[in-house]
């Protein structure tokens, strides 16, 4: 019996070529930095023409946008998933930081998201787009914690200092000459700062 392989739709081609732009794009963001990146680069390696991309994302700043937009689903998804079962409240907010930390150390997340977004996307807009992922899952278990820190200040200025915790401890560890210490000490540091906020 001869098998028959269903051929893709327009809908399944196109993801397909938008996850391979954005796969290369991602690379060369990391690599080159997004002033330096080049769509000839992105193109080349994505195996697309120039024209895909625009079709597909517009812009040079579109796709960078599309590209760090992506990487905070991965933090989204990571910290999720890999959050132990029943895991709620404060206890669900430091292994949320904890987690997020691991994964800005990643040259991708730390370069892309971290260091260029803000300016290249512009901070507002780019504010709003860390609102729908681990940003924002951050400022809803804020939000839905007891106790008066939550109520002396909103739940997005304490998410985004805390953020900004994760943040440099990530830079910190990266530059580190012994970045595994580094890493435990910033842990370390990270949950003192969320127990001391519990206390309040």
């Amino acid at each position: 019996m001869t098998i028959v392989e269903r051929m893709p739709t327009k809908v399944e081609q196109s993801t397909r070529t938008r996850t391979r732009i954005i796969s290369a794009a991602q690379m060369v963001f990391t690599r080159d930095g997004y002033a330096k990146a080049s769509l000839s680069d992105i193109v080349k390696k994505a195996k697309v023409t120039t024209g895909a991309i625009y079709h597909h994302f517009g812009a040079k700043k579109e796709l960078f946008t599309a590209v760090a937009e992506h990487l905070e689903q991965v933090i989204l998804d990571e910290v999720t998933s890999t959050t132990p079962p029943g895991t709620t409240g404060w206890d669900a907010l430091e292994w949320g930081a904890l987690k997020t930390l691991e994964i800005s150390m990643r040259p991708e997340i730390q370069r892309i998201v971290f260091r260029e977004a803000p300016a290249v996307v512009g901070l507002a807009e780019w504010r709003a787009i860390e609102a729908k992922y681990a940003f924002g899952l951050m400022m809803q278990t804020l939000g839905s914690l007891p106790g008066k820190s939550t109520k002396a200040t909103s739940a997005e200025v304490t998410a985004q200092i805390l953020l900004g915790a994760v943040t440099e401890a990530a830079h910190a560890v990266a530059l580190s000459d012994t970045p595994d210490q580094a890493l435990t000490e910033a842990k370390a540091t990270l949950t003192l700062m969320i127990r001391a906020l519990q206390k309040h």
